[in-house]
């Protein structure tokens, strides 16, 4: 019996076989789980077995669309979600089934390893998932990344899952996640449930775009949550995100540090991650809605 349906949205992604062979390598019993990997593979990397499925698309379609996609077909009652660019150490399934069965959760995010060689790839990840690095103790989130997620099908469906309406990789988790916190869900961190994060983002440019496009569609500028926000004022004015944007960036460049407690190790990614944060600004400030809410 299925207990638990890994979900992965795909886009031609070059090391997919990598992310699926974890899989097939996890401690967990390999009878009560399940692989979904579902977009385009045009490497025709993805190997279909008893228990690894591919669901093909004719066209591109959005990783919150790709992953509602594989949570029709699934079959257990825990979805795991994580990316055609992550790799889940052989523990994994083990961890997320240990805490969602001892404990009776019904979202469960997990811990986050990177690549520390390449500088632009380092400075991302610092950047976007400081929270929910390996390092950073076990507790309670606002939000949880879908790289690393776990979510009770009938919580899931009771909130409708992702939001098509994200058309790139870029704050559909965020929204999700909320919507599950609003409905009475706790989003429960646990570091030991490891995926390594073998982002592709590996020259500046990339990284300039990706924060860009987290900025555009981040949850802090969507008029749906925006009263959740301290410095609402700010994150719903065009004119004040752009003016403060030094002052935005630095502040939260200051709070990564201090949080993650990695200053001793990468400071040398100061720069690049407060340009990032920079660069958040500025997409946030060029979000489609944003002007609704003032």
């Amino acid at each position: 019996m299925i207990q638990v349906s890994v979900v992965i949205p795909n886009l031609n992604s070059p090391i997919i076989h990598q992310t699926v062979e974890a899989l097939e390598k996890q401690t967990f019993d390999r009878k009560l789980y399940e692989v979904i990997v579902v977009g385009m593979d045009k490497f025709g990397l993805v190997n279909e077995n008893e228990r690894t499925y591919f669901d093909q698309t004719e066209l591109p379609i959005s990783p919150a669309a790709a992953r509602n996609r594989g949570a029709t077909q699934a079959n257990g009652e825990i979805l795991a979600f994580t990316d055609a660019d992550c790799i889940p150490r052989p523990d994994w399934l083990e961890i997320i089934m240990d805490r969602f069965t001892v404990h009776e959760l019904t979202v469960l995010g997990g811990g986050i390893v990177f690549d520390t060689k390449n500088y632009w790839t380092l400075a991302d990840n610092l950047s976007f998932f400081h929270e929910y690095l390996d390092s950073i103790p076990p507790g309670t989130r606002n939000q949880l990344a879908s790289l690393n997620l776990a979510i009770r099908r009938d919580s899931f469906n009771h909130v409708g899952g992702f939001d098509e309406r994200y058309p790139r990789p870029a704050g559909e988790d965020s929204d999700l996640t909320i919507r599950l916190r609003k409905a009475g869900n706790t989003l429960h961190f646990e570091p030991r449930a490891i995926v390594y994060h073998l982002s592709q983002r590996h020259r500046l440019s990339d990284l300039i775009r990706h924060h860009y496009y987290q900025g555009v569609f981040s949850t802090k500028v969507n008029p749906r949550y925006i009263d959740e926000e301290k410095y609402k004022s700010i994150f719903g004015s065009r004119f004040l995100l752009i003016l403060l944007a030094p002052v935005l960036a630095l502040t939260a460049t200051i709070n990564i540090f201090k949080k993650s407690g990695v200053f001793k190790k990468y400071w040398l990614t100061l720069p690049i991650i407060y340009l990032s944060k920079f660069t958040w600004c500025i997409g946030a400030a060029n979000h489609p809605n944003l002007d609704e809410t003032s």
